[in-house]
């Protein structure tokens, strides 16, 4: 690995940077940047499949995408916001040294997801700090973005994936656990194929706006900070 991530993509369990931003992950690899995965939990509290199994999946969705990722092993549903998880956490963005990094939503359903958000936002402001008790040397994202929760409004970047788009769903059918439309095991949400036809629907109308076959969108602060716009351009790189 090199001294810096280009993109670290931030999640609360595996699949959430998958539903989102696969496309993002896999052009990254296309063009030889630095990209990870970093997963908060294992998804433990599932209502369908196991650790085991979603850890079998995620090192399959990575290999798919050609990125690496890490899993911290905080408790699916029960990590808090409380200084023991922001430093660990803190730990790994300064060992990584992503130069972007992608959150979850800010505004989600789902309660970890909201939690990730506001910790990885602290963590990424405390581990620039030189004088926090924390391993490892100082370093600070030069930009922050996050992905769409179920309301996601209007987007302020949107990144054409058409050109990896078959791989991007490999990816996100490797969860087969979480996804497969299999009567048999218990009915949720995300196993409806409502679910995978939203991430496409979605994916299309962002494509519309676009003009591209296929795109995902990414929300930052204003103005969209610069090493943001570089990554968004170096994605596009003919």
């Amino acid at each position: 690995m090199s001294d810096a991530l280009d993109l670290l993509v931030l999640g609360a369990h595996p699949d959430d940077a998958e539903v989102h931003v696969g496309g993002l992950l896999a052009l990254a690899s296309d063009r030889g940047l630095e990209a990870a995965i970093l997963d908060l939990t294992a998804g433990d509290l599932g209502t369908r499949g196991t650790p085991e199994t979603r850890r079998m999946e995620a090192r399959e969705a990575a290999r798919i995408l050609g990125v690496q990722r890490i899993v911290l092993d905080f408790p699916d549903g029960r990590f808090t916001e409380e200084e023991a998880y922001r430093t660990r956490l803190m730990a790994e963005f300064r060992r990584l040294r992503p130069r972007v990094l992608i959150l979850p939503a800010p505004e989600d359903r789902h309660p970890d997801h909201r939690r990730a958000h506001r910790l990885g936002r602290e963590a990424a402001y405390y581990t620039g700090l030189r004088a926090y008790p924390c391993p490892g040397g100082p370093w600070r994202p030069e930009a922050i973005a996050w992905v769409g929760g179920e309301q996601p409004g209007r987007p302020d970047l949107l990144v054409d994936v058409s050109a990896v788009w078959e791989r991007r769903m490999a990816a996100f059918d490797a969860f087969g656990s979480q996804f497969d439309p299999d009567p048999s095991k218990p009915a949720t949400r995300i196993a409806h194929p409502a679910f995978r036809r939203g991430v496409l629907g979605r994916a299309m109308h962002w494509g519309s706006i676009r003009m591209c076959d296929w795109a995902e969108a990414l929300w930052c602060e204003k103005p969209v900070p610069p090493a943001l716009l570089r990554l968004v351009m170096a994605l596009e790189r003919p």
